[in-house]
């Protein structure tokens, strides 16, 4: 707050300081890391090869994530590409019906980052966005930015950004949404930040992304382009042995009804 008692005006003072855009998936949580090591502790591999990470330790887990080379990591246990890549979206649009595989994913960056927004009483728009509808992600970024208001938003990402004023920052974890999202913002004062620990941005390993972040910013003016890691693996480790003790206790609970 400043002095008079006035909220700080973040649009005047900062670039992309008048709201926030934020991709769910991978920014805020790791819903599809956790939905993979449910199927993991459940032993629920749904005619999937699981035997290629089930053996793997928590942190060689969360580095087979981070290294994945596409989004939906149950593409990554089909390496025979003998399954069309839709019915595997699919599955895991099933698998994310649970609920509880959202409430144990830790959140990530972000919400420390946010406490900036909490202390200083901010009022911009902050909206969580994801491409495809899913029941459980408003009710979910709601607790995790608890005492901020946010809106849920989801389908076509121009759709969805028309919602938002010049002058925004844009969080996001996938590099074609980046691509797409310059094109819609082009002509305007906004700040594009890129989650950097994702393989499947990189067209070699992580070391070049598919798309030249300078060479956008050169072809589209006034637009500001960034990286950062949006991550913790201890974070998600700790969070693991918490997922685990919780399916231990609930096999417990069904032995002893039985």
């Amino acid at each position: 707050m400043l002095s008079d008692g006035k909220a700080f005006d973040t649009n005047m003072f900062f670039s992309g300081g008048a709201g926030m855009f934020i991709q769910y998936h991978d920014v805020v949580k790791p819903v599809y890391l956790f939905a993979i090591a449910k199927m993991i502790l459940t032993e629920t591999s749904y005619g999937l090869p699981l035997n290629i990470i089930k053996d793997m330790s928590i942190l060689s887990l969360i580095e087979w994530y981070h290294q994945r080379r596409y989004i939906n990591p149950l593409r990554c246990l089909d390496p025979l590409r003998q399954i069309d890549p839709k019915d595997l979206d699919n599955l895991m649009n099933d698998i994310l019906r649970d609920d509880s595989i959202y409430r144990l994913a830790p959140s990530m960056n972000i919400n420390p980052m946010m406490e900036v927004y909490r202390k200083n009483h901010m009022r911009f728009p902050i909206y969580i966005y994801s491409e495809n509808e899913e029941p459980f992600i408003e009710k979910d970024s709601k607790e995790v930015f608890s005492g901020i208001q946010i809106k849920y938003l989801h389908g076509h990402l121009k759709t969805a950004v028309s919602r938002c004023d010049q002058n925004f920052t844009y969080i996001l974890s996938d590099i074609e949404l980046v691509k797409e999202l310059c094109g819609i913002l082009i002509g305007t004062c906004s700040h594009i930040i890129l989650a950097k620990e994702y393989r499947y941005n990189y067209k070699d390993g992580c070391k070049t992304f598919k798309y030249d972040l300078r060479d956008l910013m050169r072809n589209h003016p006034f637009l500001r382009l960034g990286t950062s890691i949006v991550g913790d693996p201890y974070n998600l480790a700790l969070s693991f042995k918490n997922l685990i003790s919780q399916e231990e206790r609930i096999n417990r609970n069904n032995v002893t009804t039985q």
